[in-house]
């Protein structure tokens, strides 16, 4: 089995330089990494070139392409180097065990038409445009669990032969849902989604999670992530070609646009202009970075 990676990384030398050695300090550590740079500045090429203990080749996007851009990049480069699996990492959320590449890669030959592999995933309701939770009581029943997409940061690794077949996050999304639309895309083409039950079971109790009941709204920190959020799910419905998940997405998001106001003017202004402008985008086709994340 050959087993090669890449990480995603913008402006986060420091940070990157922990992540690979992160990744490298793995039981089954891949045999080499591609370091798909966002930046604009060369203080990662710089740090890159240091690094001589570790098998990295580095790749300038030349424009912030965002996580869609670069891991569709990173997914050509590296299966067409003839790679079996292919993980896809980001600069800040390394493996949060030293065998989850062990026993992710154990389970590949375990699943018929095995396409992607992680430790965290969860289900997709295409026609109400929804998450769907995955259970503590559904991670009990087997070893591995058939999932629709791997959350983001849950040590995705993606066979080969997928990335060969030219399957591919939309770069037009730039950030949000960019695991989502690849997974979906990836069960459209026979391939399954499967996560580790034991890993995700870790990873809840790890992050003090098992628990957890997700409320129906909490406020949000950084908006912008909220208009990407709306838009790229309005996208990921054409590519799906669900008119009632667009209009399921339409209504709640709607709704959502004056419950902001319970938390005061102020952030119920601002959570009404970046959904409105979420709206106003995708229908005239508006794609890729518009707002900062910062």
């Amino acid at each position: 089995m050959k087993f090669a990676g890449f990480i995603i990384t913008y402006n986060r030398p420091d940070l990157l330089k922990d992540t690979i050695e992160q990744v490298f300090a793995q039981t089954l550590p891949p045999e080499k990494l591609w370091i798909i740079d966002n930046s604009e500045g060369n203080e990662t090429e710089e740090m890159i070139k240091l690094l001589l203990t570790f098998p990295l080749e580095y790749v300038r996007m030349g424009y912030n392409a965002g996580p869609a851009g670069a891991a569709a990049k990173g997914l050509e480069i590296v299966g067409n180097a003839g790679y079996d699996w292919i993980y896809w990492g980001d600069d800040n959320d390394p493996p949060f065990r030293l065998d989850c590449f062990e026993r992710l890669l154990d389970i590949r030959d375990k699943v018929s038409n095995a396409g992607v592999l992680g430790t965290v995933g969860h289900f997709f309701d295409i026609d109400k445009g929804i998450v769907r939770r995955t259970s503590n009581e559904q991670l009990h029943q087997d070893k591995f669990l058939k999932v629709d997409f791997v959350a983001g940061g849950m040590c995705m690794i993606v066979n080969g032969d997928v990335a060969r077949n030219g399957v591919s996050p939309n770069p037009k999304l730039f950030f949000g849902f960019e695991e989502l639309d690849f997974c979906l895309k990836v069960k459209k083409q026979g391939f399954e989604v499967v996560v580790d039950s034991g890993l995700f079971l870790q990873a809840r109790e790890a992050s003090d999670r098992m628990g957890f009941i997700k409320p129906k709204y909490i406020k949000k920190d950084n908006l912008s992530r909220e208009y990407y959020s709306l838009r790229n799910l309005l996208m990921i419905a054409d590519s799906l070609g669900s008119s009632m998940m667009k209009l399921r997405l339409f209504v709640r998001w709607s709704l959502k646009m004056i419950y902001g106001f319970k938390f005061g003017f102020s952030y119920g202004n601002q959570n009404f202009k970046m959904i409105k402008m979420a709206f106003w985008h995708y229908l005239i086709k508006k794609s890729g970075k518009t707002y900062g994340l910062s």
